[in-house]
């Protein structure tokens, strides 16, 4: 009998302590669908410590710190969301990148919406983000790649008008670029020409009578 006693307390302390954890995370969520990040905040951290496993929890903390202006905890609960987050990955990854991208941590922000897109290749805001981050890098190539991508999964965007006219800011800036690097070549092939004589005895130059060269990313 007393230990049918035991089994039914220890029972009845656990499923109470489920409920509790549940009705915390609920009101937690309740509170920040009404923008009250503190309240909410409290319950979702308690909510936090009855259930670890519920991925849901650490993308609202994440959300309530980057609304609290603590960055750096908003990474730190949503890296640990990422390690039982089975269907919000994509976006906890998203929500690190914006706030790498915040902190002007420019290549941490491009390695986590990277990480985001192979999670969802569709996720559009994904690549319009990216691309904002690479043109910081000054990764033309690859941000125009990205803003096209944005508009093909994004047709609609009402921002389409002035993407498409960066893409081509970018793809004259590229051109503007190459045509540097091509002078630039010319004159030092030329120089070398000019000094020819300066040049006497040491080892004769071939050239290839290729002028152009690649753009470095």
């Amino acid at each position: 009998m007393n230990r049918k006693l035991v089994l039914f307390g220890i029972v009845f302390c656990f499923s109470t302590l489920l409920v509790w954890g549940q009705t915390a995370f609920e009101t937690g969520e309740k509170l920040w669908m009404q923008n009250k990040p503190q309240e909410a905040k409290s319950n979702l951290e308690t909510a936090l410590l009855r259930d670890s496993n519920n991925e849901k929890i650490y993308y609202y903390l994440g959300l309530i710190y980057d609304q609290l202006n603590e960055p750096a905890k908003a990474i730190e609960i949503m890296r640990k969301g990422l390690l039982v987050a089975k269907d919000l990955k994509d976006v906890l990854y998203f929500n690190i990148a914006n706030d790498y991208f915040k902190q002007k941590d420019n290549i941490l922000a491009d390695k986590n919406y990277t990480l985001a897109l192979a999670e969802n290749s569709v996720f559009a805001a994904a690549y319009l983000n990216r691309a904002n981050v690479r043109v910081r890098l000054v990764k033309y190539p690859d941000a125009i790649e990205d803003y096209k991508t944005y508009l093909r999964i994004r047709p609609d965007a009402p921002q389409r008008e002035e993407i498409e006219k960066l893409i081509k800011l970018l793809q004259q800036s590229l051109d503007e670029q190459k045509d540097l690097l091509n002078n630039v070549l010319n004159s030092i092939k030329n120089a070398s020409v000019d000094t020819q004589t300066e040049s006497a005895g040491t080892e004769n130059f071939q050239e290839t009578g290729h002028t152009e060269l690649d753009i470095i990313e």
